[in-house]
């Protein structure tokens, strides 16, 4: 099958020049991007295209669920949410991370890059779901998720059920070990990035765990802390498979995870109602705080942490806050790039 587009039919190829043609041409030309560093990039984005296009569409919902808040607001308009989340997952998150870290491409860049590639990137979707690849491709980083890590998967696929209507949906976690603390040769330290001295690390997909994080999971381990409040799940990593690593992590230990609009908890999630607030890392208390559209325990848990100290600590079990992940953390080469 050439993948090419009928009158009725989605054209299969169209991802294929974008990644191989536009893309580098954009990130060489547009951007200053090395040459070689702008193929290989847009060779990573079209194997996690199809890798991800030969999953079935639940699973991507999954996949994508961690990045509709940062993504819905993303252009076109008109697109279907998930779509938008989607071209997070696929495109935003891919090598594209090493040219943003490294400097040429800038969250303008990075925005046209994005919504250049929503249009592509839904046809290639449409057109594997009647034309499958055999054998399917596979992707490490994205593939065998709900097995490697079982109750963040359990919780996300419930956090795709209620992202439409917010509320609360329930889930019952699976049995499975609880994991171990990562070594303290796993972490990356955090520098202050630019005139805003926002700590961060050099890039976000570094397969190691921010120092911050490292010990936010340490206090988890030890019963001193109820909550990890970050202004996006992105914030954890870029890379999937350790963003799931984490929040698999917090939720083996009973910490819940709070973000702008989500409530992660181990046998519950919980959605703000109506529009989505944006995440901001730069500035992300009075995104946090804002209770419009919090119901419930999440308005509870949200109304907690507005008692914390400074509103930079993360909450514990013990009677004073613990300066562990701050909620302004971004592990960005620079702060929250909206794309």
């Amino acid at each position: 099958m050439s993948g090419t587009a009928t009158n009725t039919g989605p054209d299969g190829q169209l991802m294929r020049r974008y990644c191989v043609e536009v893309l580098p041409k954009l990130l060489h030309e547009g951007c200053g991007v090395d040459g070689d560093l702008a193929a290989a990039i847009g060779a990573d984005v079209l194997a996690r295209a199809e890798a991800v296009a030969a999953l079935p569409v639940a699973y991507q919902h999954t996949l994508a669920a961690p990045f509709v808040e940062e993504a819905f607001d993303h252009k076109p308009d008109d697109a279907p949410v998930m779509y938008k989340a989607l071209v997070t997952a696929v495109v935003r998150n891919s090598r594209l991370e090493d040219a943003h870290a490294a400097g040429p491409v800038d969250t303008g860049g990075i925005t046209v890059i994005t919504e250049m590639a929503l249009a592509p990137l839904s046809h290639l979707f449409a057109f594997r779901r009647r034309h499958r690849l055999d054998p399917p491709p596979r992707h490490d980083e994205l593939c065998d998720l709900d097995s490697r890590y079982p109750r963040a998967w359990s919780c996300l696929t419930a956090l795709t059920e209620v992202l439409d209507t917010g509320g609360r949906a329930g889930y019952r976690a699976p049995d499975a070990p609880v994991p171990g603390v990562p070594d303290p040769t796993e972490a990356v330290r955090a520098r202050a990035h630019g005139a805003t001295g926002l700590l961060a690390v050099l890039n976000a997909r570094d397969e190691r765990i921010d120092e911050r994080i490292l010990a936010a999971m340490t206090a988890s381990a030890r019963g001193e802390l109820s909550t990890m409040v970050v202004s996006a799940l992105s914030r954890l990593s870029r890379k999937t498979d350790t963003l799931l690593r984490i929040v698999e992590f917090f939720l083996a230990r009973g910490t819940a995870v709070l973000t702008t609009n989500y409530l992660l908890r181990p046998a519950d999630v919980w959605v703000r109602r109506g529009r989505f607030v944006k995440p901001d890392s730069t500035d992300p208390w009075p995104g946090l705080l804002t209770l419009d559209g919090l119901t419930g325990s999440h308005r509870a848990t949200v109304r907690d942490q507005a008692g914390t100290l400074h509103g930079l600590t993360t909450r514990t079990n013990r009677a004073e806050p613990t300066a562990t992940g701050l909620p302004g953390m971004a592990p960005a080469g620079e702060p929250d790039a909206p794309h």
